[in-house]
């Protein structure tokens, strides 16, 4: 057998610019989601092309990487972690405990790791859009 050789799949970059432009674009057309908070490919691909002016590193966005980076907010913000947040201070980690329980939590939603103890100036975007609010403790 032939040795099938492929290339390496380009890595997809997203600078801070792009992000705001997705999160702020899905938001002016949020009347177009589902009640999951999905799009439908219509408005990845017409988000895609929007945020094309901020693009800085890596290969162009298509309506699939879009939709993935959309995907993973949700299920990396909609899901209770059992602690403190607020948009100011994020998890707001302090103390031994919680810096344990927030890291143990962070192995499994990676994209938290950042919030530790500062919020995210489009987490208003993404609650608006995200049913049910968005992130939230679990009690």
């Amino acid at each position: 057998m032939p040795n099938k050789t492929s290339a390496p799949t380009p890595q997809v970059h997203w600078n801070h610019e792009e992000t705001a432009a997705l999160v702020r674009f899905l938001h002016d057309n949020q009347h177009e989601a589902g009640n999951n908070g999905n799009f439908k490919m219509a408005t990845y691909q017409a988000a895609a092309l929007h945020i094309a002016n901020y693009h800085t590193d890596g290969p162009p966005k298509n309506y699939q990487v879009v939709r993935n980076k959309w995907t993973g907010y949700i299920s990396q913000c909609s899901q209770p972690s059992g602690a403190h947040w607020d948009n100011e201070k994020g998890a707001n980690i302090q103390g031994q405990h919680a810096k344990q329980v927030f890291e143990d939590f962070v192995k499994s939603h990676p994209l938290i790791c950042q919030f530790k103890t500062s919020g995210w100036d489009l987490y208003p975007y993404v609650a608006d859009i995200i049913p049910h609010g968005g992130a939230h403790g679990a009690n």
